[in-house]
Parts: C-alpha cells; structure tokens; sequence
C-alpha cells in the first residue's frame, strides 16, 4: 500500500513539472498573465462602475458593508478564476496527455490531480499577490474570520476538482459538448455575485441565483473576510452536500467510464 501511494506521488510530481513547463515555459507572459487578469477584470468593472457614477472616486468608493469596490472584485474574482481554470484544466487533462497512458504507471486520474494541485498553487500565490497589490495602493482590510475563509476555499478547490472530473468524463464521451462548457462558464460569471452583492437583486430573481453554488461559495468567503458583511441568504450546509456530492459523481463517472473514454480517439 505504502509502495502504491509512493509511486503516485512520484508519477504526479513528474507529471506536475512537466505541466508547469508546458503552461508556463513557452510564454514570457506566462506566469504574469495569471496575475493580470485578475487586476484586468477589476479595472474593467471598476471603470464601468466610474461611468455609471460620473467620477472615478465614484468607481472605488465604499459598497454594501463598507467594502471598497475593488476589494470586493477581487475577493469573487480570484476564487471563481481558480474554479473555471481548475475546470478546464482538469477536463482537458486525459487529452492533453494521452500520450503519457501507454506507461502503466501512469492512470489518468494522475493527470487530473497534477492540474488540480497546480491550479491550487496558482491561486494562492495569485490570492496573496493580489491583496498585497491591493493592500499597497490604499485599500486596505482585515479578514474577519481567516480560518473560516480558508475552509471555504478548501471546499470550494474539492468542488472545482469534482465538477472538473465530471466534465472531463461527459466530454470525452460526447465530444459535441465540450462547446457547451465556455458559454456555461459565462453563464456563471454573471450570476455568481462576482460584481455585485447578491442583496442588491430583486427577491423574485433571487431564489434562482441560490441555486448557483459558485455564488454560496463567493458570499460566504466575503463573509468570511470583511468584518461587516453579511452572506445571510446564504447557506454552508449547502455548498458541503454541492461538493461531496460533485466529487462523489466525478469519481463515480471515472471508475465507470475511464476505460471507455480511453478508448475513444
């Protein structure tokens, strides 16, 4: 048992190298672009938010609990970019390494667990990078609850690798729907409160975006990380049974259906 757990961690780390080289390697931008956008994405929203306002201190003032607008962005934006990235990289993992599978060490699942935890150094590295950033120009904040808020992201990165690993096998067996996945990602960029507070919504249109979990995730977080705001509406019990359950059925999907997305070409 020990030798098996051993030599995971081995073909993992292999394969975990080789994607940071792959991802990263070719580009000069490349690991700055991770950083950038973030910070672009703010300044977009934070610009609409000065056109609407007439002024640019209108852009940044202070929202919903005293929370400074581009705080606000970040502390959505950042979670749900390790989400879709994590996503996507993991549903791509058995494509993009296919090639590796004729080694009898390597099992697909190593694949998917590389991009995973890849994605989740990224994202911490980005997360501190971003606030520090943020911290240094003025806008500044202390995290109300910080073991409450790492919690929430644990759940939410197991999340992410569970929905991942069910995309993963829905597109390898339907490749026609792997086209569906980008509109589905914006679809849930515009309904995960990542540019507004989710009380600022009609109720009648609420009771819809509830069922979003991405958007429990990010409230919660805030929750977690601002000292005023309040993610009432919201509910942990419910992004617990949202993540148990997405990776019980992406690894349902995997035990079931590997060998047959294998054999596909």
């Amino acid at each position: 048992m020990l030798k098996e757990i051993s030599q995971i961690k081995r073909v993992v780390f292999a394969i975990f190298v080789r994607e940071l080289k792959t991802r990263f390697g070719k580009y000069r931008l490349g690991y700055l672009w991770a950083l950038i956008e973030p910070f672009l994405h703010i300044a977009i929203f934070v610009g609409i938010r000065g056109i609407l306002a007439g002024s640019l201190r209108g852009a940044t003032d202070k929202i919903i609990y005293h929370v400074d607008y581009p705080l606000f962005l970040a502390a959505g934006l950042v979670p749900f970019f390790m989400f879709r990235h994590i996503v996507s990289q993991v549903m791509n993992s058995i494509e993009a390494n296919r090639g590796l599978f004729a080694y009898q060490p390597v099992k697909p699942i190593d694949a998917m667990i590389s991009r995973w935890v890849l994605e989740g150094v990224i994202f911490v590295i980005i997360w501190i990078l971003v606030f520090l950033i943020l911290d240094f120009i003025g806008f500044k904040t202390k995290i109300k609850d910080p073991l409450g808020l790492v919690g929430i992201y644990i759940l939410f990165y197991i999340f992410s690798f569970g929905v991942g690993m069910i995309f993963c096998m829905i597109v390898n067996i339907y490749e026609e729907l792997r086209n569906m996945v980008p509109p589905l990602m914006m679809f849930l960029f515009f309904t995960s409160a990542l540019f507004y507070p989710i009380h600022i919504i009609p109720k009648k249109f609420q009771i819809y975006l509830l069922w979003n979990p991405c958007l429990h995730f990010i409230e919660l977080s805030r929750a977690s990380f601002f000292p005023l705001y309040k993610a009432d509406m919201c509910s942990l019990n419910f992004i617990i049974i949202c993540t148990f359950c997405a990776l019980f059925l992406g690894l349902f999907l995997y035990r079931v259906k590997i060998k047959e997305v294998l054999a596909s070409e």
